[in-house]
């Protein structure tokens, strides 16, 4: 009997070690990351995994595994993530059927996210076909193989996931002191190193940045929280464009009753050389009791510009009142503050339901100029006090009045979904001129080619096919228009407005490397546009945009980049537009103050203390015969993006 017990608890403890180890059988990973060019899998410890296992399924010596993984010298964690070197025998070159594949040549301001996407292609297909490329580390010039039939299967969010893993799978193996992090649009080298708590150079040690910052890249940084971004105050700041401006316009200010009482006041009285110049700054610096940013950065900027002005030699005094976010925050200050203290400027408010009494009050003294930092006040509004700093919108497409001349062809370009307003700008550009229209609708590149497919095999068997119409999402047919061209996007969608794009810069390509011939166009952009964060960057120079926008400040232009330096020493933090605009304003209308003839000196002349520049204009008659003496700013900016992945502005 106990040798029968033996015998059968022998056989359990058999079966029991046989189970064991079939459940804990290693398989090697299929995740693959770059790391300093070198090929790693990235494998997550199980239960009975050894070092000795890990070896064998992976064809890599201990001591190798240990080399990249300090801490596995101990033993093994569960669920410890651990990276193992790709061994060279191991790597498969795959071989290639030329027609299964079109090739993609790099370009600057490309990534391996861009591609995938542009291509509706899946990341881990492209490294799948392209052996020995670093997904992070792709240069200008690299030759892609992009397998044809998967081309247009990968949703865009797919891709953006897989980018995402791919990150993650980085940083979990990563053991230098740094992560990775992915570029994202509007990210700059300074506002990098100020959520990283880094500087610049060390980032640029860590990072080839000799082609500048890519949306979309991966790139090393500190190891560390990053900290938060700032966000936008409610009822604030940009607009529906992504621009500086003000959102509330409600008030009523003047009347035709106030401007012909004040319509006799054509001048400031001057300051001179000795004489201190006493500005109210009105802006909201708390919200509820809470700090606001945005306007700290107002206020930091207009200190800077202040500077400059007294480095001219002249004597300036500032007060700032927190408005906070009333209107009667505004009247109180008036009332309670500028009778024994009234300054010879208001700077602000900065939204038009305050401004009455401040308007008021500066009436009431004659000479009082009111400069108005971010609202576009209401067109019928009149007082010859108030200077507006952001453009008026009638004077909006001013700069691109030779994209509608008569010797250009228009095409707007509708799509699904329409952005009714700005079709309506457009269309009011366009009076009285002919133009034509092309409707884009998306066929996937899967439904096209396997059309095509069937196409061919009816050719094979001798049936006459007649010529396809050009399918609706092929572009080619504007592209082939004698003469310059114009073309308007008017879709109201970041993806329809993203394929449209895409689908010119495809038909640009694929004519010439059919014919070598293109027309001339240009692609009219939609301001809208500054705000998406999505579209790859990289595709409005090769469709020859131009965009318009209310403010613009490149970082690389020398005097952005030594405010932006001075920005930083003063304050310990990057510059926003906000900060921008506070200069502006201080640069333009403390040093305006001190000559003869203010409103002279301020209206017609072009002032442009850093990029953007501004030129005020009072007095108009409106299209229905009501004049306004708001001083407006009317200059926007023409942004020229050209296929040499330069910029100009005017």
């Amino acid at each position: 009997m106990k040798r029968v017990f033996i015998a059968f608890l022998s056989c359990v403890l058999s079966v029991g070690i046989v189970c064991t180890i079939a459940a804990n059988e290693v398989k090697r990973s299929h995740t693959i990351v770059y790391i300093n060019g070198a090929k790693f899998y990235v494998h997550t410890v199980k239960a009975g995994d050894t070092l000795y296992s890990l070896s064998k399924i992976y064809g890599v010596e201990q001591q190798n595994i240990i080399a990249h993984n300090p801490s596995t010298a101990d033993g093994l964690k569960l669920d410890q993530t651990i990276k193992i070197p790709v061994k060279q025998s191991q790597i498969v070159e795959k071989k290639r059927k030329k027609k299964d594949f079109e090739y993609h040549t790099v370009v600057a301001s490309e990534t391996l996210y861009s591609i995938s996407k542009r291509y509706g292609i899946s990341i881990e297909t492209i490294l799948e076909d392209n052996s020995g490329i670093d997904p992070a580390h792709i240069s200008i010039g690299t030759r892609l193989y992009i397998r044809r039939s998967e081309m247009g299967q990968t949703p865009e969010k797919q891709v953006q996931n897989e980018w995402e893993e791919y990150k993650e799978n980085l940083n979990a193996v990563t053991t230098d002191g740094h992560t990775y992090y992915i570029v994202q649009a509007g990210d700059t080298l300074y506002s990098l190193c100020k959520r990283f708590g880094t500087d610049e150079q060390t980032m640029r040690s860590l990072n080839d940045l000799s082609e500048g910052l890519k949306a979309g890249a991966l790139i090393k940084v500190p190891n560390g929280k990053a900290q938060a971004e700032p966000q936008n105050s409610p009822n604030v700041v940009l607009n529906k464009d992504g621009e500086l401006q003000s959102t509330d316009n409600q008030a009523q200010i003047g009347g035709e009753e106030a401007y012909a009482q004040l319509d006799s006041l054509s001048s400031f009285t001057p300051l001179h050389g000795s004489d201190t110049l006493r500005i109210a700054l009105m802006l909201p610096m708390t919200r509820n009791g809470v700090a606001n940013n945005n306007f700290a950065d107002f206020y930091k900027g207009f200190l800077l510009g202040l500077e400059q002005v007294k480095g001219n030699g002249h004597q300036v005094e500032l007060t700032l009142y927190d408005t906070e976010m009333s209107a009667e925050g505004a009247a109180a200050i008036v009332e309670n503050e500028f009778g024994a203290n009234c300054p010879d400027m208001i700077v602000g408010p900065v939204y038009e339901t305050q401004l009455d009494p401040v308007i008021r009050f500066a009436e009431s003294k004659s000479s009082l100029p009111v400069i108005s930092p971010l609202a576009i006040i209401s067109e019928k509004q009149t007082s010859p006090v108030l200077f507006q700093m952001a453009p008026s919108p009638k004077y909006k497409y001013e700069k691109v009045k030779d994209l509608f001349s008569e010797e250009r062809n228009v095409t707007l370009i509708y799509s699904e979904n329409i952005d009714t307003e700005f079709e309506r700008e457009i269309l009011e550009q366009l009076k009285g001129r002919t133009y034509t229209t092309h409707k884009y609708e998306y066929e996937h590149p899967s439904i096209i080619e396997a059309r095509e497919k069937e196409r061919q095999k009816l050719r094979e068997k001798g049936v006459e096919v007649p010529d396809e119409p050009i399918s609706p999402s092929d572009m080619s047919p504007l592209l082939q228009q004698e003469g310059d061209n114009t073309l308007i996007i008017l879709a109201n969608t970041e993806t329809e407005t993203d394929r449209i794009l895409t689908a010119i810069a495809s038909a640009n390509i694929s004519l010439r490397a059919k014919t070598g011939k293109v027309a001339s166009f240009i692609v009219l952009g939609n301001p809208k546009w500054n705000r998406y964060n999505n579209i790859d960057r990289s595709i409005l120079f090769q469709d020859n945009v131009v965009m318009l926008s209310s403010y613009h400040a490149r970082r690389d232009d020398e005097r952005v980049y030594e405010f932006d330096r001075r920005f930083i020493t003063e304050f310990g933090s990057m510059p926003t537009l906000f900060a921008y605009r506070g200069y502006d304003t201080a640069v333009i209308f403390g040093n305006g103050a001190f000559s003869e003839d203010f409103r002279g000196a301020m209206c017609g002349k072009c002032y442009t203390p850093l990029m953007t520049p501004y030129t005020f204009k009072g007095h108009d008659t409106l299209p229905d015969g009501t004049t306004t003496d708001i001083q407006a700013n009317q200059e926007w900016v023409r942004i020229n993006y050209h296929k040499n992945y330069t910029i100009t502005t005017q």
